[in-house]
């Protein structure tokens, strides 16, 4: 018997559409946090977004400022030039302060004559506030966030330890490493105290003749794009969550000082809602707090004044107290760290 074929029939087609999405896709472009992070400076410091960049991934340079506390600035000065071979570059309208040219940051905090306390590392940034509170012999003298003392330290060299200063920390982990700066520079006359901030102004108002306040904050200023991991602890949400302990601490401190007294208020950050933001809730709540022009700035240096930029009154749609024009913010360069200052007196 013969095998009868199967008759194929026509070959089964599909439509090309069969099962196919009907909804369009994009391309999306996602944002790294380092694009974030620059475009948010760029609009801060209204710079294009590849000078930011480029400011983010400069070097700092290592300033010192020589301590008359420990040694005779003279021969500090000569030892560390003819001995070490140090290239030492004044910095004009500053005491005894120094970038160093020709040697790291690592290197010059293992010698001999830093561990002494002859010297002391400090940018010139943080210096700069401390110069704008102006401290003065005989005055009683709060550093609210002292640790780990850079600040405490030059209080206490220039008011050659004859002010009566609190340097207050509330971590107490952080109190054991100020008490050894304190001790390692030769400051004299500083009681520590290991209290919540937030709550000195209530428990000693009216009492201090200045405060300076540098508050926690989101450490933008510091950031250094080229180490590893740069944005690790930075994030929007951050920044928006220290606000409220800003506004807090700034309340405390100007309750804190004597009427006629000198209130500085310090980040290392360049957030407007960190900065003016929380000058302006200040100078809300209290109608005697004004702003007071910075007139040290006027004889500094032009390697540095360029990089000085007043205070903003308005940003992202907010705006905020026309006084902060006088306050200043420093735009990251080798030379200082990004910062913001104001000056507040109390009537």
């Amino acid at each position: 018997m013969k095998n009868r074929r199967r008759r194929k029939g026509p070959k089964k087609t599909h439509r090309k559409n069969y099962k196919k999405s009907r909804t369009q896709t994009f391309d999306r472009k996602f944002y790294s946090k380092e694009d974030i992070f620059i475009s948010r400076m760029a609009s801060i410091l209204q710079l294009p977004k590849g000078e930011i960049k480029h400011l983010f991934y400069k070097r700092s340079r290592t300033t010192i400022r020589l301590n008359h506390l420990i040694a005779d600035p003279r021969k500090t000065f000569r030892f560390l030039t003819q001995t070490k071979g140090w290239e030492l570059q004044k910095i004009n309208g500053f005491k005894d302060t120094y970038f160093i040219n020709n040697a790291d940051k690592s290197v010059v905090s293992k010698t001999e004559e830093y561990l002494n306390g002859d010297f002391y590392i400090q940018d010139l940034a943080s210096i700069l506030s401390v110069y704008i509170l102006d401290p003065q012999e005989g005055e009683k003298i709060l550093d609210m966030c002292a640790a780990p003392g850079s600040k405490t330290t030059l209080i206490s060299a220039m008011t050659d330890n004859k002010a009566s200063i609190t340097a207050n920390d509330s971590n107490l982990p952080r109190i054991g490493k100020l008490n050894n700066v304190l001790h390692q520079f030769g400051s004299k006359n500083v009681r520590v105290t290991n209290e919540d901030g937030i709550l000195i102004g209530r428990v000693t108002p009216d009492h201090y003749d200045r405060v300076l306040l540098d508050a926690p904050c989101s450490g933008e200023g510091r950031v250094y794009l080229a180490s590893s991991k740069p944005l690790r602890f930075w994030s929007i949400k951050r920044v928006k969550s220290l606000v409220s302990v800003q506004r807090e601490l700034l309340d405390s401190a100007f309750r804190a000082l004597k009427p006629g007294g000198t209130l500085v208020y310090s980040t290392c950050t360049l957030e407007p809602d960190e900065n003016e933001g929380v000058v302006t809730h200040l100078l809300k709540t209290f109608k005697n707090a004004r702003v007071e022009s910075i007139d040290f700035v006027d004889g500094l240096d032009v390697l540095l004044t360029k990089s000085i930029r007043p205070g903003i009154t308005k940003w992202s749609g907010k705006e905020y107290h026309h006084s902060l024009s006088k306050s200043l913010r420093t735009v990251p360069s080798p030379e200082m760290m990004g910062f913001y200052v104001v000056k507040i007196g109390k009537g």
